[in-house]
């Protein structure tokens, strides 16, 4: 019997991990969402952070500026929460014609990797997060999604040894229309 239970368990815990959206789910969807052409030049964000039980502990804005040279871009993020804290963040990315993409940052261990299929974009990389007792090692499911040419919306899993922590929203509109 016990024997059972275990195969049972395992049989679930494998079906519940191998169930779960990828990006090649978004397919054929509009607008295609174009990580050179939406991030350059001035973006806005607003955004909310919740810890595991879906409770808001943070709230900001974000300020970003992106620049690109060919396929290799820039991307500058100014955070500014409500608690009067600051954090910026330079993003060095990569877009390759595979659809494939590469970002790094001095927060970000390694290398992130990145997925876009049709409207949709999916980061995957490990964060260090400063917090005021210690600093935390966590990584993060981001998906951006491409509502029109001015707006995207970013939902971002936190997980800590596999379990989830948390999750980040923005919300992220184009300041001007400067398409290349």
């Amino acid at each position: 019997m016990k024997v059972l239970y275990i195969l049972i368990s395992v049989i679930v815990l494998t079906t519940l991990t191998g169930c779960g959206t990828t990006p090649s789910d978004y397919a054929n969807t509009q607008p295609a969402f174009d990580l050179k052409k939406f991030f350059s030049g001035n973006l806005k964000g607003w955004g909310l952070v919740s810890d595991y039980r879906g409770k808001v502990i943070q709230r900001f804005t974000v300020d970003m500026e992106g620049r690109w040279n060919d396929n290799k871009g820039e991307l500058y993020e100014l955070f500014s929460y409500q608690n009067g804290d600051t954090q910026e963040r330079t993003w060095f990315l990569e877009k390759k014609e595979n659809g494939v993409n590469f970002g790094t940052a001095s927060d970000v261990v390694g290398e992130a990797v990145g997925q876009q299929e049709g409207f949709a974009f999916y980061w995957k990389y490990d964060l260090i997060i400063n917090t005021e007792k210690r600093e935390l090692k966590v990584h993060l499911q981001d998906w951006l999604y491409q509502i029109d040419q001015d707006s995207v919306i970013s939902k971002a899993k936190i997980k800590k040894f596999g379990i989830p922590v948390g999750e980040v929203i923005v919300f992220i509109l184009k300041e001007e229309k400067n398409y290349e």
